[in-house]
């Protein structure tokens, strides 16, 4: 997923698999170079942010031009069996490829060489998810990385609303989607904030109870916040912590790999915005396990302060539970 900056790499610190069921397992492939094993694994997962968080964690491994991230795109390769998820898997492969030589930096700030490499690479991986999509026209998981190869390739707003229409008539609940299609509408990515805020709201309205359609306000939020609204206005405050009972906190929501990153968010926004008694719930729910998210828009070395900002809280929680009339 593109950001505003370009990060440096918090893997050690920020765990991808961590929430993902049968993490230990796909961590084990990954780290033995085995995609077989990896989408063995994966097979067995039903919920189509599980299996995002998988495909994206394993192919987002060793990213880029060196001998290593080529061996890992060969493995790819010699794994794929022909089944859409293999398929899918490579393509994703190809995209985190692209994306690494880009970098995550503002157009302005990226070569034409690099361009062209990385329009190559969206354009292999566009061609592998066209053929899964046309074959398997109701497999989830091939839909959402098309939302991102349209974004990278300019395919145009319409194009990419086209797409999450189709992967929203086929599960609207898809966190990870709703989460990419709102990059794809932002202003950095020649959008505006007011189609922005239309579509988190149209998710909000849209999200079952405990679903985490309302959870993309936090996003919104510290997107705005990035762009310079640095004084978060208190409505919004009060429209986030609306958001987190209605999703992570709501005694219906059910957990999957994408509740930690709605975590990890709200927990970040706030931070932000210097609510910190508010943050430790989202902070305690990762415990020792957190994941990424939208921390390396925070911090080029977003471990450091995510840890900070995690002790704050926890600082803040503790004191406020202590006071007279505040329940422990």
């Amino acid at each position: 997923m593109a950001t505003t900056r370009d990060a440096a790499p918090t893997a050690n610190f920020f765990d991808p698999l961590a929430h993902v069921p049968d993490g230990a397992a796909l961590r084990a492939a990954r780290d033995a170079g085995d995609p077989t094993a990896a989408l063995a694994v994966i097979r067995g997962m039903i919920v189509p942010d599980d299996i995002a968080a998988a495909l994206w964690a394993l192919a987002d491994t060793s990213a880029g031009v060196t001998d290593e991230a080529q061996q890992l795109t060969a493995a790819i390769e010699a794994a794929d069996d022909g089944t859409p998820l293999a398929r899918t898997l490579r393509a994703i492969r190809y995209v985190t490829v692209g994306w690494a030589i880009r970098s995550h930096a503002r157009a302005e700030h990226v070569s034409a060489g690099q361009f062209e490499q990385f329009h190559d690479w969206l354009r292999r991986a566009e061609r592998v998810l066209f053929d899964v999509c046309s074959e398997h026209p109701d497999y989830v998981p091939a839909w959402e990385p098309r939302i991102t190869t349209a974004r990278g390739l300019q395919l145009g707003h319409g194009e990419a609303r086209r797409r999450y229409d189709r992967l929203a008539a086929l599960d609207p609940q898809v966190f990870a989607a709703q989460q990419v299609y709102h990059q794809q509408i932002l202003p950095k990515w020649s959008g505006s904030w007011e189609e922005a805020s239309r579509f988190v709201e149209e998710c909000a309205a849209a999200a079952a109870p405990g679903s985490l359609g309302s959870a993309l306000v936090a996003d919104h939020a510290i997107e705005r916040w990035l762009d310079g609204e640095k004084k978060v206005p208190s409505a919004m405050v009060d429209r986030v912590r609306e958001a987190a009972a209605a999703t992570v906190l709501h005694p219906d929501h059910v957990r999957t790999a994408a509740t930690a990153t709605a975590h990890t968010n709200f927990a970040l926004f706030f931070t932000i915005a210097k609510a910190p008694v508010d943050a430790w719930p989202h902070f305690e729910a990762l415990g020792s396990s957190p994941v990424e998210g939208m921390w390396s828009y925070y911090d080029l070395r977003a471990e450091v302060p995510y840890q900070v900002q995690r002790d704050l809280a926890a600082k803040a929680a503790a004191k406020a539970s202590a006071r007279p009339g505040v329940p422990a």
